[in-house]
């Protein structure tokens, strides 16, 4: 039976100090539990009230109102009025309940005591005694316990002060993500202030504790109520055999609200004291990334090292746009030494460019000046400037279409190192088309005549002006035919589909145009349908040749998805290629190799593919990527790849995973293997332990380090304290990059 108040008085103070923790909210050590994963071994915390709809309903008809009930009420001659029982105070859809309650209507005061609590929301908490000065907006809770469901986090305050709307103070605050029964880790602090008058919280005397043993103590912290605000970073470390341990604590500095930077001290204990520092801005029309690392006299190198980045893209006029891209190392061997991911170690050209494009519905233009620095191999021409016109009419079937690309290059080398004097110049390049598409419900034929017109203009070559004018032809056409079929009862249907690419290039003479930036491009299914086989405009490949493709697909009858798809191809040639690159030699067989793709998902979570070229003569495979891979939800991913290619000699496996050994247990590894030099690459191993509310990972990686061939071993140790922060060297972004699908 709901029990039937024996007192109600209705109240209108002019404000009601609020009573709930609700600015506990606001802490940044806190975040948003992920739905189910984070803390799935936690046990289930306090249980909620239900919101009542007569709170809010009382809350509509008076918001200011404060409602009190009580089994037994007594007024008093002083004026006060002391209510027992089962007492509940209402206010703005609030409800707080406690043993007893004081109110003093001459000063206004509201005292509650015995076991005190409220809930709202996802929070609830509970207290000893809690007064309200109704006049001042002063209130004050002494022994206070809460928590907030959604971020699983258990709290408790000797007191909490709020002198007025805008400010709560708290004294001798512990807080933890654990639950009460086995509280591993807690912070602790003498005074906690929150002021949200200037977006300010306060801490002092700041004392965070592992399983009895501090890890960390500051004699007084500040952070933003919302936003950002400078401060200190949570430091990381690891250890590596090559450079020893690795110390780095950053520094935040929120310059404005479009503009920040962080500084980093690097202690790396074999080289010296290193500075890390990193700026950035974003606001509606640009945004930019600054970088800079120094390391003044690396003791193992014995001179000073640097890096330099710059990374800034802006909107204007439009369709207008510009990005700038800069790179700068002091040595060749910097990233192998400094850098922790394989990514930037492999890197042998660092790009320098500057690009101002503009897109309109037809056309398209782009200026562009780019040069390089070489860390390894040839140094490549510079393009200052590089200048691009395209214009690229929406296409209608059965009618005549003019597109057209043009590209004004002037190329420039450093020569220092070179055997002799290198070419540098200008180059046109001029490609008009015509395109004439016709289509039917399954079927497809587009013809295409163009012309290929080049002239240069040189500096230290034999000839200063060197044109060349080719007309280029095509006629590719396809045709999709489908049946419907099933597996088991799984209706399904089938697709067969035929593609036929013709291509005439007449030959033209060739080797007295210098080479700037063409390049042969590796032979896939993909480039059976390209015009030219060179990548650039310094050779125009001869071709009388018909390529040959089929492909068949399994798609979901009711959904349409693809299931499956198989695809195979080859290029049949009518003439001998004889345009070559210099030191090449023509190709006078009448096929190419067979080139084919294979990609299926056969199961829930099992993706396969695999792409191939096989050489018919020679009866073997030139080049074979495959790769399977296997993903159950989150938490289970696993990887393997494989990787031949005859003519640079790599022949490589990669295996990935990360998967739960147990309920607490976790394996994440990675193994790069070179088959023909059988060395590792890269390993990566790894065993994390969950609990409740933390976590700690132990990772050994070892990396063929590119200059000194040796593998450089390293260990890396990671603690996340679960709502509070992460102590150790941050691996995500490394193994995200080295193992797909991993979170």
């Amino acid at each position: 039976m709901p029990r039937k108040p024996t007192y109600r008085r209705l109240l209108a103070p002019r404000a009601l100090a609020p009573l709930a923790l609700g600015a506990l909210l606001s802490w940044p050590f806190v975040g948003v539990a992920e739905e189910g994963g984070k803390w799935a071994l936690c046990p289930v915390g306090p249980t909620l009230e239900i919101d009542d709809p007569l709170l809010e309903e009382e809350a509509a008809e008076a918001p200011d109102a404060l409602h009190l009930f009580a089994d037994d009420v007594e007024e008093r001659d002083d004026g006060t009025t002391h209510f027992k029982g089962e007492v509940e105070v209402r206010y703005k859809g609030k409800r707080l309940s406690a043993h007893e309650a004081l109110y003093q209507s001459a000063q206004e005061q509201l005292d509650i005591q015995g076991e005190v609590s409220f809930s709202s929301g996802d929070m609830s908490f509970s207290g000893q005694r809690a007064q309200l000065d109704l006049a001042s907006e002063e209130s004050r809770v002494t022994t206070t316990h809460f928590f907030i469901r959604d971020l699983h986090a258990y709290g408790s305050a000797a007191s909490v002060e709020m002198p007025n709307s805008q400010l709560t103070r708290l004294h001798r605050v512990v807080y933890t993500t654990c639950s009460p029964q086995h509280q591993d880790w807690q912070m602790e602090a003498r005074e906690l202030d929150l002021d949200r008058a200037s977006n300010t919280g306060e801490i002092r005397d700041v004392t965070v504790t592992f399983q009895d043993v501090p890890l960390i103590y500051l004699p007084y912290l500040n952070f933003p109520l919302q936003g950002r605000k400078s401060g200190l970073l949570v430091p990381t470390f690891g250890t590596s055999e090559l450079s020893g341990t690795d110390i780095r604590i950053p520094y935040y500095w929120n310059i404005a609200p479009d503009r920040d930077a962080t500084f980093t001290p690097r202690i790396i204990t074999k080289r010296g004291t290193m500075l890390l520092s990193e700026g950035r801005y974003l606001n509606a029309t640009n945004h930019g990334e600054l970088q800079l690392d120094y390391l003044a006299d690396d003791a193992l190198y014995s001179e000073d090292r640097l890096r330099a980045s710059l990374h800034h893209a802006t909107t204007f006029a439009g369709r207008w746009q510009a990005d700038l891209e800069y790179n700068y190392v002091s040595d060749v061997e910097y990233f192998d030494d400094l850098e922790f991911d394989q990514g930037s170690s492999s890197q042998t050209h660092l790009p320098r460019r500057l690009n101002i494009n503009y897109q309109g519905r037809q056309w398209a233009f782009q200026g562009r000046l780019e040069g390089f620095q070489t860390l390894s191999g040839d140094r490549p021409y510079q393009r200052l400037p590089q200048l691009r016109l395209a214009y690229t009419p929406v296409q209608s079937p059965g009618r005549l279409h003019l597109s057209l690309n043009g590209e004004l290059t002037h190329f420039d080398i450093d020569s220092e190192g070179s055997s002799g004097l290198l070419p540098t110049g200008q180059r046109l390049d001029l490609r008009p088309d015509l395109t004439l598409p016709l289509r039917g419900a399954a079927w497809s034929l587009t013809p295409r005549v163009g012309l290929r017109h080049t002239e240069y203009r040189l500096r230290d070559y034999s000839e200063s002006a060197i044109s060349r004018t080719l007309p280029v032809g095509s006629l590719d056409a396809t045709l999709a035919l489908e049946r419907d079929t099933q597996w088991g009862r799984r209706p399904l249907v089938q697709t067969l589909e035929p593609h036929l690419y013709y291509l005439y290039v007449p030959y033209e003479e060739q080797s007295g145009i210098p080479v700037f930036d063409s390049g042969p491009y590796d032979f896939s299914f993909s480039q059976l349908f390209r015009d030219n086989r060179f990548s650039g405009a310094d050779r125009i490949g001869d071709a009388k040749q018909l390529a040959v493709t089929l492909t068949s697909r399994l798609l979901d009858a009711r959904h349409g998805n693809e299931l499956g798809r198989a695809s195979i191809g080859q290029v049949h040639y009518f003439d001998a290629r004889r345009v070559t690159l210099p030191g090449g030699i023509g190709d006078a067989t009448s096929a190419s190799d067979l080139v084919g793709e294979l990609a299926a998902s056969p199961l829930k979570g099992l993706n396969l593919s695999a792409s191939a070229r096989w050489d018919p003569e020679g009866s073997r495979a030139e080049m074979v990527t495959g790769r399977i891979g296997y993903r159950a939800g989150r938490e289970r991913v696993v990887n393997f790849t494989y990787r031949l290619r005859r003519d640079e000699d790599i022949r490589q496996t990669d295996l990935a995973g990360y998967w739960p050994l147990t309920r607490h247990y976790r394996l994440l590894g990675r193994w790069n293997y070179d088959l023909v030099n059988e060395r590792s690459l890269e390993s990566v191993v790894g065993l994390e332990y969950q609990r409740c509310c933390w976590s700690v990972r132990v990772v050994g990686r070892g990396r063929l380090n590119t200059t000194t061939r040796e593998i450089d071993h390293s260990l890396y140790f990671t603690l996340e304290l679960k709502g509070l922060a992460s102590f150790g060297q941050q691996l995500e972004e490394e193994l995200e990059r080295g193992i797909l699908g991993y979170e």
